[in-house]
């Protein structure tokens, strides 16, 4: 409830300056709405401590796997699984949430080793790819299965790597087009803002992003064109994330700064192909970039002001490399406009300490 309440901060402020509301009322008033919940700092270590206990079962396992019985193996690879989901449904009857969540997101952990080592036991030949879409798959059944948006998170980072898996050489035929991430990302999307989860917004965010990369035949052909188009249809992610602030709040904040990342990343990337390079792609991206600057301080979101700056320095590097500005050059006016930066910089803060 953060922009909600930011407002109401600053309409109660108006309002106690007009007379309409007495002074003695603004903290109970704000006191009403209370805070966004946020995991403290034991609450956090918990959760890293549950998910790396579990990698490391799965670890220790793998690496006495030799020393276990065929039979054994099968049985305690079952018994992990089963220990985990079940440790998840009986902490979710008693209320206790992050438990549930950590336990699934384990039980998805495990599934997604077990179909490996599984495989192993009995001597199947499988191929990798397919091996990770199925845990991705079954990861994701347990997130419905649960209402967990870490096991969504786990199941859509599973299915990313399946999708990149067959382009880095480590599965064993040709690339697949499109990837599943493609229509993975924008349901984590989906499911990110309807269950108010951040941490799936921001694996939501970056797959929506990197989507882009398994359209191979477009890739391959045209990829300014597919640059160019995932740009507009990120920028139009980041409008609609930026219209439902107010009302899914973290995950649209979230997911605005990850696709105004991905949008201008993108339309950077497609100036640097024939189709596009120039001095006029370098403008444009410069102009865009200024914008995005000053959204994002609008906002008062970090994130997107951060990609409207990176994108400055960017796009001044691609103008003055287009325009044949030696490395020198360079140098000297990318410290001009450093330096005038900073004086900037220090004027408004003396001006403001005045």
């Amino acid at each position: 409830m953060a922009s909600y309440r930011r407002r109401l901060e600053q309409d109660l402020d108006g309002w106690i300056g007009r007379g309409l509301v007495p002074a003695d009322s603004r903290a109970a008033i704000l006191g009403s709405v209370g805070e966004a919940r946020r995991l403290d700092a034991s609450t956090a270590l918990a959760i890293v401590g549950g998910l790396l206990a579990g990698v490391a079962v799965i670890a220790f396992v793998a690496a006495n796997w030799s020393d276990i019985p065929r039979i054994a193996r099968f049985v305690l690879v079952l018994a992990m699984f089963l220990g985990a989901a079940g440790g998840a449904a009986w902490a979710s009857a008693r209320g206790r949430t992050v438990t549930a969540h950590v336990l699934l997101s384990v039980a998805a952990l495990v599934f997604a080793a077990a179909i490996g080592l599984t495989g192993q036991i009995f001597d199947i030949a499988g191929d990798p790819q397919a091996a990770l879409r199925a845990a991705g798959l079954a990861a994701a059944l347990l997130a419905l299965a649960g209402r967990s948006p870490w096991a969504a998170a786990v199941g859509l980072a599973l299915l990313a790597i399946s999708d990149f898996t067959v382009r880095s050489g480590l599965g064993g035929g040709e690339a697949t087009w499109p990837g599943w991430l493609v229509v993975a990302a924008p349901l984590g999307v989906i499911t990110a803002l309807f269950w108010r989860s951040q941490a799936l917004a921001h694996v939501a965010g970056i797959a929506s992003v990197i989507a882009v990369m398994t359209l191979d035949e477009t890739l391959r052909s045209r990829p300014e064109v597919l640059f160019l188009s995932a740009a507009g249809v990120l920028a139009a992610g980041a409008v609609g994330a930026r219209l439902l602030r107010d009302r899914f709040e973290g995950p649209a904040g979230v997911l605005y700064g990850w696709f105004v990342w991905g949008a201008m990343g993108w339309f950077g990337a497609s100036g640097f192909g024939d189709s596009l390079k120039g001095v006029g792609h370098s403008i444009a991206w410069l102009a865009l970039s200024a914008g995005v600057v000053a959204l994002g301080r609008l906002d008062r979101h970090a994130s997107v002001t951060a990609a409207g700056v990176v994108g400055l320095f960017a796009a001044g590097a691609t103008l003055l490399f287009n325009l044949g500005v030696g490395l020198m050059t360079s140098a000297a006016v990318f410290g001009g406009a450093a330096l005038a930066a900073l004086a900037v910089a220090w004027a408004m803060r003396r001006r403001r300490a005045a």
